[in-house]
């Protein structure tokens, strides 16, 4: 006979074993407690699980005598029935708000206790449902918190918790929830611009550009020297091609902080989408002779392609790769670099094997790119590789389905290959 008490400090648990089998004094050794002079009683053990419900939780192992037996069943009548083994609320299953409310605070006692270890414990059972994946029960148990004890989520940075739950409902498509979540973490931090900067993108990724838009500019009230809010706000604008706006903005900005070298990117960018290429040119290398060891190979990677993009609009293919080389250094299997030297290569500069050797380097590192795999189909069938180009294609096929060319490839590869055999 077992059985597990669920208790939500360690001091309850203390006075529980010190009151009802009447010692004075407990002595512990490896969360074991010695229980040899209690009749009935084979052991007790602290534990801080039990299925995976966190907790300070006491099991109690009895003997199967009349003695144990006896106990046994003087402490279950005893004890509160919900903190015995499997009673205890421990939600698996989502339910509405008002039901899960009721079971914490009965659980947890929260309005009638002070202290903060009820709110420790629970911030650990919600921890608990994000690791299991139960993110609607996990949002649900901080929307309490923050209903009755913000500061508790304000201490020690509690809040960045609400930063995986956006995540998490982003990873399944619940845009909605995962705003809600970053909104409850902006009033917990009223002076910081992250959650805004979270907002935003989560906006930018999902074509709300609008939305991100007005957060960021909300936010630069705030931070107005924040260049990551500056550059969502830039791409938005981009996105709904408010092309004019976001110029002016950016001249204004540069005007403060002339040797801004990440603005000067961003007007690149801006540029090179009105299709000015020598004005993005020009500020992609003022962007360069600005930048400092302070930034990030992503810069170098992102200033070095837009170089590249502009040269290859202007059709100065050499210059071209030269920059898309440069970017590559800093990530040697980056698939827009390696498909676009592929296709300079043999479509402009006629050098089929280094654009095998790109493409080939392209669908070694990521197979499930399906443009990659068509690119390399259509070079074998170049070199005459018919079984090779056949398999390539094929795959293409199975990855981008939608894809008219590769369909049109392998129906011109079926018919040369009726021609050869007549």
């Amino acid at each position: 006979m077992v059985l597990n008490i669920f208790f939500i400090t360690k001091e309850e648990r203390i006075y529980f074993l010190k009151k009802y089998f009447e010692k004075s004094e407990i002595t512990i050794d490896e969360n074991k407690v010695t229980a040899h002079e209690i009749s009935g009683i084979k052991s007790i053990k602290f534990k801080n699980k039990f299925k995976n419900i966190p907790g300070y939780w006491l099991e109690i192992k009895f003997q199967y005598d009349d003695q144990g037996k006896d106990l046994y069943n003087k402490i279950i009548d005893m004890v509160d029935p919900t903190r015995i083994n499997n009673n205890v609320f421990y939600p698996r299953v989502n339910v509405n708000s008002q039901e899960l409310q009721e079971g914490w605070l009965h659980k947890y006692n929260f309005l009638n206790t002070e202290g903060e270890d009820g709110w420790k414990l629970f911030f650990q059972e919600i921890k608990s449902h994000i690791k299991h994946n139960r993110i609607d029960i996990a949002y649900k148990g901080l929307a309490l918190i923050f209903k009755y004890n913000p500061f508790f989520l304000k201490k020690y940075k509690r809040h960045n918790i609400l930063e995986d739950i956006a995540y998490a409902y982003e990873d399944v498509g619940n845009i909605g929830k995962a705003i809600k979540a970053l909104k409850m973490q902006a009033v917990l931090k009223p002076e910081s611009i992250e959650p805004y900067l979270n907002m935003s993108s989560f906006y930018i990724i999902n074509g709300m550009e609008e939305e991100a838009f007005n957060t960021c500019k909300m936010a630069l009230k705030k931070n107005p020297q924040n260049q990551y809010l500056v550059s969502n706000l830039i791409i938005a604008l981009i996105n709904i091609g408010s092309y004019e706006y976001a110029v002016n903005f950016l001249r204004k900005e540069l005007d403060k902080q002339p040797n801004n070298a990440y603005y000067w990117k961003l007007m690149g960018d801006i540029f090179y989408e009105l299709e000015k290429n020598k004005g993005a040119l020009d500020c992609y290398f003022k962007a360069l002779k600005l930048s400092d060891s302070s930034f990030m190979d992503d810069f170098e990677i992102e200033v070095y392609t837009g170089i590249g993009d502009c040269y290859n609009e202007e059709k100065n293919h050499k210059e071209a790769v030269a920059y898309y080389k440069k970017a590559l250094k800093y990530d040697t299997k980056d698939a827009y670099l390696l498909l676009t030297l592929g296709q300079i290569y043999w479509f402009a500069l006629k050098e089929l094997k280094l654009s095998y050797k790109y493409t080939k380097l392209l669908v070694d590192s990521a197979p499930e790119n399906g443009y990659g795999q068509y690119q390399l189909g259509l070079i074998y069938a170049q070199l005459e590789h018919v079984e090779k180009a056949k398999w390539h294609l094929y795959k293409a096929r199975s990855i981008i389905p939608y894809y008219k060319p590769v369909h049109d490839a392998i129906q011109l590869l079926k018919s040369n290959k009726k021609r050869s055999s007549r």
